[in-house]
């Protein structure tokens, strides 16, 4: 799960939950990680530094059987 976050208010926007699952958590991380990077990239600098924007992400290992 990923969200976007305001460090200036405080709050974050509902996660974004990915459809796929990883094999391991290096490969949740890294996507999380690449994921951020685009997300950050695709919102101007002004609405970034004002709002303070960042990105939360967690990582879940499933039991499997």
């Amino acid at each position: 799960m990923l969200s976007i976050c305001s460090f200036a208010v405080g709050e974050c926007k509902d996660p974004v939950k990915y459809q796929e699952t990883f094999d391991t958590w290096k490969d949740c991380a890294i996507v999380a990680l690449d994921t951020s990077i685009k997300y950050l990239e695709a919102i101007d600098d002004d609405t970034v530094n004002q709002f303070q924007l960042s990105t939360q992400y967690s990582c879940k290992l499933e039991d499997t059987i």
